[in-house]
């Protein structure tokens, strides 16, 4: 009994392929969203951090102008923003890498539903005209 009331449940939940489409696409946008907010904000970050890091280097040639500190320590502050841009660097082209890869499979398995609902709308035709 469960089992039937399982196979009507997966049935009605799949009949309409463009509202599954359509589902798909909402998902996509909030996803959309989320992801442009967390760059943002990522962004924000580390123009903050760029901010602080360009103040401190500007703070240590100053001191180094005047022989408090030598010349390489300038550079060494500036490491930490080298470091941080490196990283962020690595994770935009790795995340970039990802979402064209899921972006190409996620475009096929939406071809994939959209041929078997043309398929499923003539085997459907062909019945009418039969009846």
């Amino acid at each position: 009994m469960h089992a039937n009331a399982g196979e009507a449940q997966m049935s009605q939940q799949y009949t309409d392929p463009m509202e599954m489409v359509a589902r798909e696409r909402r998902r996509d946008r909030t996803v959309r969203r989320v992801s442009v907010a967390a760059w943002t904000a990522t962004f924000a970050a580390v123009a903050v951090f760029a901010s602080i890091i360009v103040i401190r280097m500007i703070h240590m040639a100053q001191l180094a102008a005047v022989g408090v500190v030598r010349r390489d320590e300038l550079w060494r502050s500036a490491m930490p923003l080298v470091a941080v841009l490196g990283v962020l660097s690595l994770l935009v082209a790795v995340l970039a890498t990802v979402a064209v890869f899921l972006r190409l499979r996620t475009a096929s398995l939406v071809e994939i539903q959209l041929r078997l609902a043309a398929l499923e709308a003539i085997v459907a035709g062909e019945r009418g005209d039969r009846a």
